[in-house]
């Protein structure tokens, strides 16, 4: 079975990434290229911390994306 706590950080993962989806395409909107680099960086940083959740932690019984 997955740990718990695992699975709160992967929940914690996806909100985050959720939210710098949306305030990306805020920044594309307004042509505020300065954002849309922060946030394609802290994209980045998600997925990899992601990346590394799915091939270090025992995914058994939970999916991680």
């Amino acid at each position: 079975m997955a740990n718990q706590y695992s699975v709160e950080i992967h929940k914690y993962i996806s909100g985050k990434i959720a939210a710098a989806t949306s305030q990306q395409k805020k920044a594309e909107a307004i042509h505020d290229s300065a954002a849309c680099r922060f946030y394609a960086g802290q994209l980045y940083e998600l997925e990899k911390i992601r990346e590394y959740m799915a091939q270090n932690i025992d995914l058994k019984t939970q999916k991680y994306y």
